[in-house]
């Protein structure tokens, strides 16, 4: 009897100064500690990444073929999101395949859900409030309040947790339906899809505190979503 193992793809992520697209580690090692298969997603076309990239119909369905191997998707933390995410986005909720936002990943997943239309567009509002919401060495910084009738709250089970935070800007107000969870400030930390088997975003990085319970009912829900194929000899 072999256990096949899920497929995660990764989005790539391109950081200032840095000429190669990587993959963040605390997001691969995650994926490896809850026995899934790491995989990352690149552009498809001949341009370097870039926020501008209009993918054709053609670049779609070659990224596709990719993403048709994986049985759910993160986008990770960074500086930049890309059209590629947008089109992982679209194509995880499409297709009802558990998709995993984390800090920047959280605001693309916003800005799709938004219904904004403009491709690559940030439509993020810098940090003006009384937390500091950039403090990378901490692993617990401010709290959040989850609501009671979401999807997180019956994953982490609490009401009010603690979380790192290591992010400069936050989404603007979204469809209230659509929010799961805030800082004390009043900031939107958690977005998510109510009706997709998990559809999540999340402002902190629960990658980076895996030792933290709530870090692992996040991600091991995650895992949840993919039943282990068995294969008999």
């Amino acid at each position: 009897m072999i256990k096949i193992r899920s497929i995660i793809g990764i989005v790539g992520r391109l950081y200032s100064g840095e000429s190669n697209i990587i993959c963040v580690e605390e997001i691969r090692i995650a994926v490896t500690k809850f026995d899934g298969i790491p995989i990352l997603i690149l552009p498809v076309d001949k341009e370097d990444l870039s926020y501008k990239n209009l993918y054709s119909e053609e670049d779609i369905k070659d990224l596709e073929r990719v993403l048709n191997l994986c049985d759910g998707f993160i986008l990770p933390g960074g500086d930049t999101w890309y059209r590629l995410d947008e089109v992982v986005i679209d194509y995880a909720i499409r297709r009802d395949k558990p998709l995993l936002g984390i800090c920047l990943g959280m605001q693309v997943l916003s800005k799709v859900l938004s219904g904004e239309k403009k491709v690559g567009y940030d439509n993020t509002i810098k940090n003006d409030t009384l937390i500091n919401h950039l403090e990378p060495n901490k692993n617990y910084v401010h709290s959040v309040i989850i609501d009671r009738n979401s999807k997180l709250y019956s994953i982490i089970g609490e009401e009010k947790i603690w979380v790192n935070s290591r992010h400069s800007y936050h989404v603007p107000e979204l469809d209230n339906t659509l929010i799961c969870a805030r800082s004390s400030d009043g900031l939107i930390e958690g977005v998510e899809l109510k009706d997709k088997k998990f559809i999540i975003g999340v402002q902190w990085h629960p990658e980076s505190n895996l030792e933290d319970k709530h870090s692992k009912k996040l991600f091991k829900s995650f895992f949840d979503n993919f039943k282990y194929s068995q294969k008999f000899h």
